[in-house]
């Protein structure tokens, strides 16, 4: 039996393309509302915005080396997380979603099976990551969705980078006319996402994802349930699975819509 489509919906070749139209749609409207600080007041932050920070993060990337190459993204729902996820799919590399809550063991064999090169992880997870450190043999680049501390970066090594150090480098080789990632053309059928299920066995399975995969079901469900630029949406599941990534991060930035993330369950 055929599936009819009850809603017209924009066609879309490739999560890149996804983003572009988003924000030449929606423009100044907010595709997030995040917290700077908990507890505080939610800050939106407009699709134009979001476009531009994952320029300029995609073009950092590329620049530190990081094309074709796998980069982990392990942290709670935040902005900055959504942030990696494009700059990493859309033309930098291929993106690694991990659970936060896996014990540094776990993410380790995670890291050194994925043979990934670069983490973005959230400050909660600093000592979980440089433990893992010295584990990972293909392991170059550690960077924090933290804002940069003065006294850190006085050190003569400091052992992780800042995301949004990256982000004012990439604005800056930008604004010189770096098109290293802005002009990346996307394979829509190779792999851009590797996922590890968490099974009932004792060994995740790795799972491959292209662009084709998430446009598809991205289409697929907006065509069947009607989503708009008036809906709101509480990030609340796991974002590394990619039920929450696809349904309520990239779906709602397809759609217009705008995603609000939960400072957890106790705060709902």
């Amino acid at each position: 039996m055929k599936n009819i489509p009850l809603y017209h919906v924009e066609p879309i070749r490739d999560l890149k393309e996804m983003l572009e139209k988003s924000a030449k749609t929606f423009g100044e409207k907010a595709a997030f509302l995040k917290k700077d600080i908990p507890g505080g007041p939610y800050v939106p932050v407009s699709f134009n915005q979001y476009k531009e920070d994952v320029d300029a993060l995609g073009t950092a990337l590329i620049k530190k080396g990081c094309k074709g190459e796998r980069i982990a993204i392990i942290g709670e729902n935040r902005y900055e997380w959504s942030v990696s996820y494009l700059a990493v799919v859309n033309g930098t590399g291929i993106a690694v979603p991990l659970d936060k809550e896996l014990p540094v063991n776990e993410i380790v064999i995670s890291l050194n099976r994925a043979e990934v090169t670069t983490i973005i992880f959230s400050p909660k997870l600093t000592e979980k990551i440089l433990a893992c450190k010295a584990q990972v043999p293909t392991l170059k680049h550690l960077i924090t969705m933290e804002q940069p501390d003065p006294q850190r970066a006085e050190a003569e090594e400091a052992p992780y980078y800042s995301i949004y150090d990256l982000l004012r480098e990439g604005r800056e080789l930008l604004a010189e006319g770096d098109t290293a990632f802005t002009d990346a053309v996307i394979d829509r059928d190779a792999m851009q996402i590797l996922l590890f299920t968490s099974g009932t066995t004792d060994v995740s399975k790795a799972v491959m994802l292209s662009h084709k995969n998430i446009c598809e079901n991205l289409m697929a469900m907006s065509s069947m349930v009607y989503i708009d630029d008036k809906d709101i949406f509480l990030s609340i599941l796991p974002i590394h699975h990619t039920y929450e990534c696809t349904c309520g991060f990239l779906c709602p930035v397809y759609r217009g819509s705008t995603v609000a993330y939960c400072e957890g369950l106790r705060h709902i």
